[in-house]
């Protein structure tokens, strides 16, 4: 049997660059325990008649229009964390979204990142008595995200 590759969600990290050039270093968000990154295409319909047969159901047709990357990540609150996560609220910044493991024991697969601009659009803290405070965070893109394979 062969098993597939897989990477622990450890290693699946949400990075906010400080902006400094010409080196920018990028920073995890500490406490995220889940992380999301969603790629999505966006489209118009038309649907197209066939002229020859008028009377059948006209197809379907698609027109890209558009491209996104979201982030999102949820977890404990970390209070390190929170001033420059207030001063990024509404504020375009690079960030990373790393799917990087170690290679060993491991044999890193597609490992990299996604790297584009970024502006997080909602950060929620949430806490219930006796219990820490969690908090989620919202990030879209601003242009173009790429892949930087590292392997």
């Amino acid at each position: 049997m062969a098993r597939p590759a897989l990477i622990k969600g450890g290693y699946f990290t949400i990075l906010m660059g400080d902006g400094a050039t010409p080196a920018e270093v990028f920073t995890v968000l500490c406490g995220l325990n889940t992380r999301s990154f969603t790629i999505q295409t966006n489209t118009s319909d038309v649907f197209v008649a066939d002229c020859a047969l008028p009377e059948d159901v006209p197809a379907r047709q698609v027109n890209l229009t558009g491209k996104q990357w979201d982030m999102s990540g949820a977890g404990l609150y970390n209070r390190t964390d929170a001033t420059r996560i207030r001063a990024a609220v509404g504020v375009v910044k690079n960030y990373r979204f790393s799917e990087l493991e170690p290679a060993s024991p491991a044999v890193a697969v597609d490992s990299g990142w996604w790297a584009g601009a970024f502006v997080l659009t909602n950060w929620q803290q949430q806490a219930a008595d006796g219990q820490y405070v969690t908090a989620s965070m919202t990030f879209v893109s601003d242009g173009p995200v790429l892949w930087v394979p590292t392997v």
